[in-house]
């Protein structure tokens, strides 16, 4: 008896937790749109594509959703195209499976509506306004960010892989079926991966932007207070190339897990939309803020103590980081101007200018082809690297020779005779007036 209750328990317990086969398509929209090479031309060149894998979206996030949940203007068939589209930004009706809650984009709208992104096309975004949205649009919008990827990235494959090889043994003695594995597999298994993106993609979609530089210069600004529009600071045109010179660019670009990425300090919370600007007091990067932003998770705990203010307020896109070819007008810039690295180079650019001017001069006047001794240690070099007296003790050592006269050479037969005659003279009485020296004979 007690053998048949325990069989009957585990056939009901395998019954329980066997996903049942899931049908996301009860309006019948894949008996058409399964079918390959429906694609055509809209009325503005772009390329569409009708044509739907039943498998790939039966795995993706919106695997459970059936078609007209999203696509709620189509009532009839055949149906029109302008019915077809998509706001991404409307509410969902699923139920978000960790609380038991509908998810909605209600809440990264919230974000954004403080971000400085503000302006972005985030609602009413669909398929069809996307060559309206490059042509006007300065701000970037959910799709400029947000490709039209797998929900698992390429780059995350591996990873994924390596993480969930069990889950068709381990995970596969309790949840059978291709049902759970399309639908838990594509969704809940990929968040214990992690994010979407590692740190070199994520400052990919900011670079892709922000890196430029042509397109940053035509950015217009609005002043918060007055509401005009200026053109942006050469410090933020330049943040990306800025960015790449620190230490937390260079580990990123080493595929390093220790360097921050853009949004690790300008979004390090929430749904990472809200990037504020670094004046606004509420904005993570604001300097009030930076303790706790630089202090969060595995990275600089002790910027939360007081004292330690001085290290999180190092400028992360300080022009000095770049050379002055690459700024537009570095003499103009006032950013520049209040670099440190910037101040501490006038007392060098002074001392080049004296020196240059001296050069010049000395070059001018005072150029010679003698050899020339340094004022200072010129003696002392000579006396210890060189080995001899120095100029000034050798003129006194050595004695002084009379200074004889040169005459010229006769040019004719004539002058060449007397000058001879002239020197057996000379010879002749010079030697009479030296005295001989007595011989042995003589003594």
């Amino acid at each position: 008896m007690l053998r048949s209750l325990l069989l009957v328990s585990l056939f009901l317990l395998n019954f329980s937790v066997d996903a049942n086969p899931r049908y996301s398509d009860p309006d019948g929209c894949l008996s058409c749109h399964a079918y390959e090479g429906l694609n055509f031309v809209d009325e503005n060149g772009v390329f569409r594509s009708a044509t739907i894998d039943a498998s790939h979206y039966a795995s993706s996030l919106h695997g459970s959703v059936p078609c007209k949940d999203c696509h709620r203007e189509v009532i009839d068939y055949p149906h029109k195209v302008e019915n077809t589209e998509v706001d991404c930004g409307a509410s969902c009706h699923i139920e978000e499976p960790s609380e038991g809650v509908k998810y909605s984009h209600d809440v990264i709208h919230e974000e954004m509506d403080k971000s400085v992104h503000a302006d972005g096309w985030y609602k009413g975004l669909t398929g069809g306004n996307r060559l309206e949205e490059l042509e006007t649009e300065q701000d970037p919008s959910c799709r400029r960010c947000h490709s039209n990827t797998s929900y698992i990235a390429e780059t995350q494959l591996e990873k994924f892989k390596d993480a969930f090889d069990h889950a068709e043994t381990e995970c596969g003695n309790c949840h059978q079926g291709k049902a759970w594995m399309g639908q838990f597999g594509g969704h809940i298994l990929r968040r214990f991966v992690g994010r979407r993106w590692n740190n070199i993609e994520n400052n990919a979609m900011c670079i892709e932007c922000h890196g430029d530089i042509e397109a940053m210069r035509e950015v217009k600004q609005e002043d918060k207070k007055t509401l005009e529009k200026h053109p942006p600071s050469e410090r933020f045109v330049q943040s990306s190339e800025s960015y790449t010179k620190t230490l937390h660019g260079r580990l990123i670009d080493a595929n390093s897990d220790f360097g921050a990425s853009c949004i690790d300090c300008h979004a390090p919370d929430g749904w990472k939309h809200e990037i504020r600007a670094y004046t606004d007091k509420q904005s993570a990067s604001h300097p009030d803020n930076l303790g706790e932003s630089c202090g969060q998770s595995n990275c600089h705990a002790y910027t939360k103590k007081p004292g330690n203010e001085g290290f999180t307020m190092t400028d992360m896109h300080s022009l000095s980081l770049l050379g002055l070819s690459s700024i537009d007008q570095p003499l103009a810039d006032k950013d520049l101007w209040q670099s440190n690295w910037f101040r501490s180079m006038w007392p060098l650019m002074i001392a080049g200018i004296v020196f240059t001017i001296g050069s010049l001069i000395w070059w001018l006047f005072y150029r010679t082809d003698k050899k020339i001794l340094a004022i200072l240690g010129g003696n002392r070099f000579e006396r210890v690297m060189i080995g001899r007296k120095p100029k000034k003790a050798r003129a006194k050592a050595a004695p002084r020779k009379p200074r004889v006269e040169k005459k010229a050479a006769p040019t004719s037969p004539v002058e060449e005779l007397e000058s001879t005659t002239s020197n057996q003279a000379a010879s002749k009485s010079e030697a009479e007036k030296t005295p001989k020296k007595p011989d042995d004979s003589e003594a």
